[in-house]
């Protein structure tokens, strides 16, 4: 009988153990999920929640519903300006272009100018010119 018993705990065991994986988190988030198991656990006399059951929920729930407001901000708090511009270089790369805020850009940082085409000189308005004024008020 303690042989069946054994069986089915290693059993239960192997299946838990499948649906599970580690997941490294800082300090600070370990303790973000202690603090909701708490809140959770508090006045919850059904069950018992765990670490696992929390974080488990909320990555589910942020994958099925965060606003991509969300997944913005969290875009731009893991951004890197070294990966941003190595993308910039290979998709430049394979278009055979820069984009034009880019090369102003470029421009501006090594030689002091704000595009990297000569501007424009503007021509000077003629001194010659009609001087007739058209006046309503003057009989016709």
């Amino acid at each position: 009988m303690k042989e069946i018993a054994d069986k089915k705990d290693s059993k239960t065991n192997e299946e838990v153990t499948e649906k599970i994986t580690r997941l490294v988190v800082t300090k600070e988030a370990d303790a973000a999920v202690s603090s909701v198991v708490d809140a959770v656990n508090e006045g919850f006399e059904a069950g018992r929640a765990t670490k696992i059951d929390v974080a488990s929920y909320m990555l589910l729930w942020f994958k099925n519903n965060a606003p991509d407001e969300v997944k913005l901000a969290l875009r731009m708090t893991l951004a890197n300006e070294m990966t941003m511009l190595e993308s910039l270089v290979k998709k430049a790369r394979t278009s055979g272009s820069l984009p034009p805020a880019l090369r102003d850009a470029l421009a501006q940082h090594f030689f002091g100018s704000d595009s990297a085409a000569p501007k424009k000189v503007k021509k000077d308005l003629k001194s010659k010119g009609i001087t007739d004024r058209h006046n309503e008020s003057e009989a016709a």
